[in-house]
């Protein structure tokens, strides 16, 4: 009998193990205040395409994106998490503008379009698989200012007229992956990625705004040193993480170099529907910034 126990046991307790083997690693408490390194993060911008003169769908990447914004978790009580970010074109640092439109930086206020997404949470859960579903107001904000340019003898490069804002929200939903298990919570920052998408008809002021603003490359964690004068002196050397999309295929070209009756669009992109890819590099607020967010 006890040898039938005995044996019993053993089978039970190698079942277990192999059991746990195959359960997923179970997700480290995030909870905290956290906020989005912008030298660091960045959002991916994706829609549909069309290539060989219309034969082949495909993805194509319209470009990536500046960001910033925090993250708050709080596992004991959901109620008080929140996810806030806003993304835009990287032609500086920070954005040119508000959300209502204001002008942040005079020097950008010469561009003649600006554009801004941001996404506030309105309601954050953990899902059982331990990835976080963000509910919330994605909104997005355009600048656009009417440009004359008129060639004449006192010409003196463009006028831009009054700046036009326009500002539409929608409801959306962000699902976020943070790391499964604590040994990366111990750094002094986390990685986190999460996605959203969408057709042109749920939301087309977002689609189409997201396709036809330009998104210039993005260049993480930018350091340029300027050398010192001398007769090689060829400017400022830079070093960073350069992020940019591959482009459409390339286009035939007719042999000999001639292109005359050689259809046109070759590619094309279509903007029927829009993935937003999030990357995230978080860092610890300070308690101090902490306590300040709490009051």
């Amino acid at each position: 009998m006890l040898k039938h126990t005995a044996v019993f046991a053993v089978a039970v307790i190698l079942g277990l193990a192999v059991l746990g083997l195959d359960a997923p690693n179970k997700p480290a408490s995030m909870a905290g205040s956290w906020q989005v390194d912008t030298r660091h993060s960045d959002a991916k911008l994706i829609t549909d395409a069309t290539t060989d003169y219309g034969k082949t769908k495909m993805n194509a990447a319209l470009g990536f994106a500046r960001i910033y914004g925090r993250v708050n978790l709080d596992d004991a009580d959901p109620t008080k998490s929140s996810i806030e970010f806003r993304f835009y074109p990287a032609t500086s640092m920070a954005p040119g503008i508000d959300e209502d439109g204001k002008f942040l930086s005079h020097w950008l206020e010469n561009l003649s379009n600006h554009t801004l997404v941001c996404f506030h949470s309105k309601r954050v859960e953990r899902m059982p698989d331990g990835r976080v579903q963000a509910t919330g107001e994605l909104a997005v904000t355009r600048v656009d200012r009417n440009v004359e340019a008129t060639a004449s003898e006192a010409y003196a490069g463009p006028v831009y007229g009054p700046p036009m804002i326009h500002r539409v929200s929608r409801e959306a939903t962000f699902v976020f992956d943070f790391p499964a298990d604590g040994n990366e919570q111990k750094e002094s920052s986390i990685h986190a990625s999460g996605s959203t998408g969408m057709f042109r008809e749920d939301f087309p002021q977002l689609v189409r705004t997201v396709v036809s603003t330009y998104w210039p490359p993005v260049v993480q964690d930018e350091n340029c040193k300027v050398p010192d004068a001398n007769e090689a002196y060829s400017g400022s050397q830079c070093t960073g993480t350069y992020l940019s999309t591959a482009g459409l295929p390339e286009e035939p070209h007719a042999v000999g170099g001639e292109d005359v009756g050689v259809p046109m669009n070759f590619n094309a992109i279509v903007g029927n529907h829009l993935t937003i890819l999030i990357h995230l590099r978080l860092t610890a607020k300070p308690s101090g910034e902490r306590a300040a967010a709490g009051n």
